[in-house]
């Protein structure tokens, strides 16, 4: 399992970028994003593939934020997992979404592998209950990878054992309690969790 911490990138979605459009220019914003939008997702929200994640009585649904993890290691090169960055649904960006993003089990991830060669174009699908629900790339990215950990590195370290998302859809499906989650990307394998009312744990 991870040993670091997790983080996140909001708005690294070129087409969710796009459609926020002139409303980024008004308050609380004042003018669209010149760095990375980072978010923490603590030690708490660590699930394993195959897991049941409970959603508290708070949350009806929880959009499925499928992306790639970059884990961070001491010696060699780095390491790329399958996530889910489940999250209930919030309009703002301005303040940290801590209630929405960082309940227990709120982020699955998968078993590491290489970093893949194409990884700025890698697509990854998600499935709710056996059927395609969401397809998206990375070219969709407005910061590749690559461009994403160098603009971090201008202001933070990363330490080994942490992580990366590297983005999520800004059109990521929902899905609820008693849903089938899985996502699969080439060269990775699936990463599947089930969701599960809180008081059904």
């Amino acid at each position: 399992m991870i040993s670091g911490t997790a983080y996140g990138v909001a708005l690294n979605d070129r087409e969710q970028l796009a459609g926020l459009g002139e409303a980024l220019n008004h308050a609380p914003y004042g003018k669209p994003p010149v760095a990375p939008i980072l978010y923490v997702k603590p030690r708490n929200c660590f699930a394993a593939a195959g897991s049941a994640v409970a959603l508290p009585d708070d949350i009806a649904e929880v959009a499925v934020g499928a992306t790639i993890a970059i884990e961070r290691t001491a010696a060699g090169p780095h390491l790329a997992r399958l996530a889910i960055d489940l999250f209930a649904p919030h309009a703002s960006f301005y303040r940290p979404a801590i209630a929405e993003r960082c309940r227990d089990g709120f982020l699955p991830v998968g078993p590491a592998t290489a970093v893949p060669d194409a990884l700025s174009t890698i697509e990854i699908v998600t499935a709710i209950n056996g059927a395609e629900r969401h397809r998206w790339s990375f070219a969709r990215l407005v910061r590749s990878p690559e461009v994403l950990a160098r603009d971090i590195a201008d202001f933070m370290t990363l330490a080994p054992g942490d992580i990366l998302l590297c983005g999520i859809a800004g059109d990521a499906p929902v899905a609820r309690a008693g849903d089938r989650i899985e996502i699969a990307a080439t060269g990775f394998a699936p990463l599947s969790v089930t969701l599960v009312a809180e008081q059904a744990r």
